[in-house]
């Protein structure tokens, strides 16, 4: 006898991995068959695990960090833990005899992870040569029960569009509702989002007559990247645009913050040949510009994040290699007349960011004098393997270099790096819009900060060692839980805009709060003045951030989105030789 199953339930907070969420492995977590899993399924199995990150991705329903999750069970090999319980079928028949489902554990949640749906779905069995339903002895009715949780995402509808859906969903947090189905062959669940409608042609919804029918599915709201899909370029394009940064910042004379967060840079510019009777070279001009490249930003978000400072540590001062993913070996290409620099990557100058208060940058748990071994000519000497020589003692030939020595793994981004790291990520980004919690979770997974694919250990030929977390299957969320009382209006009333003379060596700059901008006095005049005025008001109309979102994720998504809007402000109306 041939079985077919037939998920039949519709079930609220399960995510659709339908061709319209095809977007693995964000989107989905296969529990059931946690480590032994050697089988993808079916070639369009939305749950066969892809190994890249691609597609579409949406907005879910996030844990705001430090709630009590719901986790399946598993043993100390990754094995299901089952248990026997009765149920209830939805024709209102209680099982006879106990069922198999996994059990649960429990764990504390991160602030930015997505909210796994809990139901164990419900589906049918029909012999394929009768037609009819196979019979449940557990109940003597037609359905059965799954015996692992869905553990799906929930894409959710945007409140600013739609409001509050829950009078036609009956869902809170503004989840879109979703129809489960249970594959026995494969032992998962998927799901899909509700086929019917939301509003039907000629309806009303919020004071607005749509004269078309609205779909569940319509409500699903894509996050756009723009700009922010910079970070997906090779990791060899972004050090080369944090290095570009390292070098603007070690070639200033003054650092500060600017009105939005990012750092405002006062660099002499002088003439290439000419020079001072005293041979000095001459001054042409002085500049004052901020970080404002998004390949820059976000890669001095990416280091600051990930090494919790911006120190290049001597291992990884080795000319960037532009041939991991083919191409010439980097020993051959530092060989090239026209090749990349021979020289070492820079390394950020740690005692200028602390002398200017901003040693929260430069912060490494170890910091050392070394030396790297140059040739005469100043090009990089390698040993016979085509590594850098370096040593922590001084050697002819050698230079002097002040940093680490390799990176450490324990050190991340928290505390006073996550305002900076937050302007960062908003200077990285489209000039309009907002930040939301998706993006940075999204951006963060692109960049490998959170770990949602392949494993965590592998052997010589690149297979995955026995045991090793499949993070695809266990992702794995970088914790924003340091971060703590985001103050919308302290920030930007004491923390930004213009610097105040009189800084103490060592010490951070105050500032006014005030942002210089162009206004048009009166409006429609056409003239246009010069004007500084207060951030907070004029930008946030000095009310303070929702005491909902200044910790954890929600803090860090708080601070990135205002940094957001002051650049948006101070691009449109500020002086264009101070953006």
């Amino acid at each position: 006898m041939k079985m077919i199953s037939k998920g039949v339930l519709k079930v609220a907070g399960l995510l659709a991995v339908s061709a319209l969420f095809w977007a693995p492995p964000l989107f989905v977590k296969d529990v059931a068959t946690a480590a032994v899993d050697t089988i993808d399924g079916p070639l369009l199995d939305k749950m066969s695990d892809s190994g890249e990150l691609f597609g579409d991705l949406y907005r879910l329903a996030r844990y705001k960090g430090g709630e009590i999750k719901k986790v399946p069970a598993v043993d100390l090999y990754g094995n299901p833990i089952f248990i026997w319980v009765k149920w209830v079928d939805p024709d209102g028949r209680v099982s006879l005899t106990p069922v198999k489902q996994q059990k649960w554990t429990t764990a504390t949640a991160v602030g930015g992870e997505p909210k796994l749906t809990e139901q164990f779905a419900v589906y049918t069995i029909t012999d394929e040569e009768t037609g009819e339903y196979v019979i449940n002895p557990a109940t003597g009715g037609i359905y059965y029960r799954a015996p692992f949780p869905s553990q799906c995402v929930q894409p959710v509808a945007d409140f600013e569009r739609w409001g509050d859906i829950y009078e036609k969903s009956g869902l809170t947090e503004n989840r879109i509702p979703l129809v489960m189905t249970y594959d026995p062959t494969w032992k998962r669940t998927e799901c899909e989002a509700d086929p019917g409608l939301f509003l039907a042609a000629n309806e009303t919804w919020q004071e607005v007559t749509y004269y078309k029918d609205i779909y569940w599915a319509d409500l699903i709201q894509e996050v756009e990247f723009g700009r922010l899909n910079l970070a997906r370029a090779p990791q060899a394009v972004l050090d080369a645009a944090f290095d570009e940064a390292v070098r603007l910042i070690n070639a200033a004379k003054d650092i500060k913050i600017d009105a939005s967060g990012r750092l405002m840079l006062t660099t002499d510019i002088y003439d290439e040949f000419l020079t001072n009777p005293d041979g000095t070279p001459v001054l042409l001009e002085t500049v004052e510009k901020a970080i404002d490249s998004p390949r820059e930003n976000i890669a001095l978000y990416l280091k600051l994040m990930k090494d919790g400072h911006l120190i290049t540590p001597a291992a990884e001062r080795a000319p960037i290699d532009y041939s991991e993913m083919g191409g010439i070996p980097l020993t051959q290409l530092l060989g090239l007349e026209d090749g990349p620099s021979s020289a070492p990557r820079p390394t950020i100058d740690i005692d200028k960011l602390v002398s200017f208060g901003l040693g929260h940058l430069v912060d490494a748990s170890t910091v050392v004098t070394y030396y790297i071994q140059m040739n005469e000519d100043g090009s990089l000497q390698l040993d016979s393997y085509g590594n850098m020589i370096i040593s922590t003692t001084a050697c002819e030939g050698c230079v002097e270099w002040r940093g680490t020595m390799t990176a450490n793994e324990a050190e991340v981004a928290a505390g006073e790096d996550f305002p900076l790291a937050a302007s960062f990520f908003a200077a990285a980004g489209d000039k309009k819009g907002n930040i939301t919690t998706d993006k940075i979770v999204y951006i963060n997974s692109i960049l490998g900060l959170n770990k949602v694919i392949g494993y965590s250990a592998y052997d010589a030929e690149g297979d995955p060692l026995p045991g090793a977390i499949n993070y695809a299957k266990n992702p794995v969320y970088f914790n924003f839980n340091t971060v703590t009382g985001y103050d919308r209006l302290d920030t930007f009333c004491r923390q930004r805009g213009r610097a105040r003379e009189g800084r103490e060596e060592n010490e951070p700059y105050e500032y006014d709060g005030d942002v210089v901008f162009l206004e048009e006095v009166p409006p429609g005049s056409g003239t246009w003045m010069q004007t500084a005025d207060s951030i907070s008001k004029r930008v946030f109309n000095d009310v303070n951030v929702d005491v909902t979102r200044t910790s954890d994720v929600g803090g860090f998504t708080s601070m990135s989105d205002d940094d957001l809007q002051v650049i948006i402000y101070t691009h449109t109306y500020q002086i264009p030789g101070l953006r």
